[in-house]
């Protein structure tokens, strides 16, 4: 399905809008922002592919905040979304969301999805601690 240009242009900015907040760390501001957005895109919303990535941003402004229960509810509606389960960003924050909560079980089985699209190249800009989770599998 095709989304009209004006609509498409209208998510856009408020999603640019989002990332200048969230570069300011003015994250209440971005999260709203991200949620506008999101509101326009049509119903059902897990047919578009913009749903895709405003809830993976969504999530990874949560996850960036600590509010791992909302992290992990947006990665999963990300993950319901066009391409979102082969996404391995998505699997990875929604691999570190479970880990903070100590849902370890829940967290490998992300993560290791994660490394297996991705290597261990997704695991670079993160902490140890989570590849360390999945090493045993691997």
């Amino acid at each position: 399905m095709e989304m009209n240009d004006q609509l498409h242009q209208q998510i856009v900015k408020l999603c640019e809008e989002g990332d200048q907040f969230a570069e300011l760390q003015q994250m209440s501001e971005a999260i709203a922002s991200y949620q506008r957005a999101l509101e326009l895109v049509p119903e059902p919303k897990e047919e578009w592919s913009a749903a895709t990535w405003i809830y993976g941003t969504l999530g990874d402004t949560y996850f960036s905040i600590q509010n791992y229960e909302d992290a992990i509810h947006s990665l999963e509606c990300a993950l319901n979304c066009p391409e979102g389960k082969g996404n391995p960003f998505l699997l990875l924050r929604l691999g570190e969301s479970f880990y903070e909560l100590g849902e370890f079980e829940k967290a490998k089985a992300y993560l290791y999805k994660a490394y297996q699209i991705e290597g261990y190249k997704i695991f670079f800009q993160e902490d140890d601690k989570y590849f360390k989770l999945i090493i045993e599998l691997i």
